[in-house]
């Protein structure tokens, strides 16, 4: 039997592992916020990065990103995550990228203060 850890969605065994081996074990996994930010970059860097990003792109970037990461989360929590992501976009960035694969690494950075 697994558990499954709502804010990272990560499977946690039922077995005999120590509170304290499980609570490393789901510290070090990015939270859903991220996780959510991080495949927004991963899209943007696979499909055709040298283009400039339009709004279209950056919503069908964030749209698969929510799908793919948030999918099965109660409203409240993917609500939350999607604020706490699009909170680390600082205003800077709209000025600092132009290209699908800037935004990548920007995302990816913002990723780590999330």
């Amino acid at each position: 039997m697994t558990v499954t850890d709502r804010i990272r969605a990560f499977a946690l065994p039922a077995d005999h592992t120590t509170t304290d081996q499980l609570l490393h074990r789901i510290l070090a996994l990015p939270s859903l916020a991220a996780q959510l930010l991080t495949a927004a970059a991963d899209h943007l860097a696979k499909h055709k990065p040298a283009d400039e990003l339009t709004v279209a792109g950056w919503g069908r970037a964030l749209a698969l990103a929510d799908a793919r990461t948030l999918t099965g989360y109660p409203q409240h929590i993917a609500q939350n995550a999607g604020r706490r992501a699009m909170g680390a976009l600082a205003p800077a960035m709209w000025e600092q990228a132009r290209t699908r694969g800037e935004w990548a690494l920007l995302l990816r950075d913002a990723a780590r203060t999330v």
